[in-house]
């Protein structure tokens, strides 16, 4: 028995080796991008021209690597033991971290814009490497712990707060990556065990019995999709628990440089530099976006939706994008029921399948937008509730999909697009928002002709159908000095909305934690305004909030948050939700139309969690 189990243990290490090898060309291909991407920004905007040799480091390296793979590939299964592959991929990732590591700490340009920027391309290679490195936790962290915690010393080394907390954030957010590629490695290795054991017992029992065959295929299946859901699951809580940190960073990033370009002045090349780093920042927060709506945390406003006027729409604008030699098709039930969804989101999603059907069809080809009323069963698809659907579906005839490749399509980076031209979210957001909206995806591809995606979106029993065109409000000119608390314990933020709205002429008290914010509001009478962020210490804003109203009834009241919680809850129920990271437009004009508008009649924190 002993002899079985060192069987299957040696049959797991040989799977994640496998995996890791498998995973090699993302890898590389992302290290040289990234390299590429830094060396251009820092090298050629920066005018640091030493990023050229980190990238010509990380060419080389990567072209080891690449033969190395090659290697691995034409010997397998014969050649070189599964351990000395190991030990042989344990060693690149290594090489890699040291150089994604000392390079930038070495190197590290003056501007904390810069900085930020290093910290941003470095984080998410580390998040990255979680997808493609997890399956052996020595290759993960042979490459994360390097890359990441010589920036982290770097930092605290230079000893002013700010830095202490982006090394804090970096510190957390590598160890944060530890666990979960700990519980990845540990999940794979248990159901590769599980696929071992059940192979060898049905082996011994009986390979003829046809039942018994079913019940392990279905097993096998169960423990495919189980693997799948653990491994989104973990991506998706290590996404929304570090989306906060980062809308609050991008926040602060976007908002400072809003300011400095209002204040360089005549400065073009200083305005350049400027809106290259402005550039950046906003790809940073559509990214973390991405990241939200793939974890199914993004904020959905939900309403009865004509699906066909969505689709009249879109066809509008796909007719303008897709090219002559696609012949496009759209069609609807007559009487097709309305579906409860996020109209926006719904636009996005069938555009992103759509735009994935047109890359398909690179000679041309037909695309078809249909909708329709369907019905899930019990029993039928897992991801679905018995109950009546909105089903849009958008095939093409276009190259298709293999099983291999079918079978990852909702996995978050993974393309099978050129290099540049996908990011690998399109897919997993598309699925989150639909699962998000109660609803699933369903995509059939053969290759050589063609692929259908079906997006099934819950009816909506309402008898009338919302219209996206919001009523025009009139809002009076708020007075020209507002007193102002802003409460938020991150003083990057802190400061730059205290900066705008000084600007604009208000009256601004700065709190580092609600009860500074509370004490204001007890011996400063004449405030008229409190914008708060929902996650603080002490307590949330919710319950901030809750405090403030029952001190001071008339106080309007404003909440801002880049919490994953808070933005799909909607916060506070009859207070405006400003999301981070904004813009200094977003934030005067919603600080103005909460100052025009009544204070909220009563507040219940309950709903928004509290504490």
């Amino acid at each position: 028995m002993v002899v079985e189990r060192k069987g299957i243990e040696s049959e797991i290490f040989d799977a994640q080796i496998r995996a890791i090898y498998e995973h090699t060309p993302i890898v590389l291909t992302a290290n040289v991008v990234n390299a590429g991407l830094v060396a251009l920004v820092l090298g050629v905007y920066a005018g640091d021209r030493r990023w050229w040799a980190f990238l010509a480091l990380i060419v080389v390296l990567s072209g080891a690597r690449a033969v190395l793979w090659s290697r691995n590939r034409s010997l397998a299964p014969h050649g070189p033991s599964t351990r000395a592959w190991a030990i042989a991929a344990t060693v690149g990732s290594g090489l890699s971290g040291i150089i994604w590591g000392a390079g930038p700490a070495l190197l590290l340009p003056f501007s904390i814009v810069d900085q930020t920027f290093l910290a941003f391309v470095i984080g998410g290679m580390a998040a990255g490497a979680l997808v493609t490195l997890s399956y052996h936790l020595p290759v993960f962290v042979a490459f994360v712990m390097p890359a990441t915690l010589p920036l982290a010393v770097r930092f605290l080394l230079d000893g002013r707060p700010v830095y202490i907390a982006m090394a804090s954030m970096i510190i957390l957010f590598s160890a944060s990556l530890a666990v979960a590629s700990r519980n990845f490695g540990r999940s794979f290795a248990k159901s590769t065990r599980l696929r071992y054991e059940l192979q060898e017992r049905s082996e011994q029992l009986a390979i003829a019995n046809r039942q018994l065959e079913n019940e392990i295929a279905d097993r096998r299946t169960t423990e495919d999709r189980l693997h799948q859901a653990q491994k989104m699951d973990a991506i998706g809580q290590l996404t929304g628990g570090i989306a906060h940190d980062f809308n609050n960073l991008l926040t602060a990033v976007i908002g400072q440089l809003e300011l400095a370009q209002r204040r360089a002045g005549g400065d073009d090349r200083l305005m350049a530099l400027l809106h290259g780093a402005y550039i950046a920042a906003e790809r940073g927060a559509t990214l973390t976006q991405r990241l939200l709506a793939f974890a199914r945390r993004q904020r959905l406003d939900t309403r009865a939706v004509d699906v066909a006027v969505i689709i009249g729409e879109i066809e509008k604008l796909l007719k303008q994008t897709i090219g002559p030699s696609i012949r496009l098709l759209t069609a609807a039930d007559a009487e097709l029921w309305p579906a409860r969804v996020d109209p926006h989101q719904l636009e996005l999603a069938i555009l992103n399948l759509a735009l994935n059907a047109r890359d398909a069809m690179p000679t041309g080809g037909t695309l078809l937008i249909n909708a329709e009323r369907r019905y899930a069963e019990p029993g039928g698809t897992p991801e679905l509730a018995p109950g009546a659907y909105v089903v849009i579906s958008v095939s093409d005839t276009g190259t298709g999909m293999d099983a291999e490749t079918l079978a990852r399509v909702f996995e978050p980076f993974f393309t099978t697009k050129e290099v540049g031209r996908g990011s690998g979210l399109g897919l997993p957001m598309v699925h989150g928002f639909a699962v998000q909206s109660g609803g699933g995806v369903h995509v059939e591809s053969t290759p050589g002709k063609g692929t259908k995606a079906e997006l099934w979106l819950p009816r909506a029993t309402e008898d009338s159908i919302e219209s996206d065109q919001a009523e025009p409000v009139e809002t009076a000119a708020a007075a020209a000095r507002a007193r102002i608390v802003v409460c938020d314990d991150d003083p990057g933020v802190r400061s730059f909305v205290g900066d705008v709205l000084r600007e604009s002429g208000h009256a601004v008290w700065e709190a580092d934690r609600p009860t500074t914010a509370l004490k204001v509001l007890e011996t400063e009478r004449a405030i008229d305004l409190l914008l708060v962020d929902y996650a603080m210490p002490e307590m949330n804003g919710a319950a901030l909030i809750e405090r403030a109203h029952n001190l001071r009834p008339e106080l309007r009241l404003l909440m801002m948050s880049g919490d994953a919680g808070a933005l799909q809850s909607g916060g506070v129920a009859g207070v405006r939700l400003l999301q981070k990271p904004f813009k200094i437009a977003e934030l005067q004009e919603g600080v103005a139309s909460v100052l025009a508008g009544p204070p909220p009649a009563a507040i219940d924190a309950r709903a928004a969690g509290a504490r």
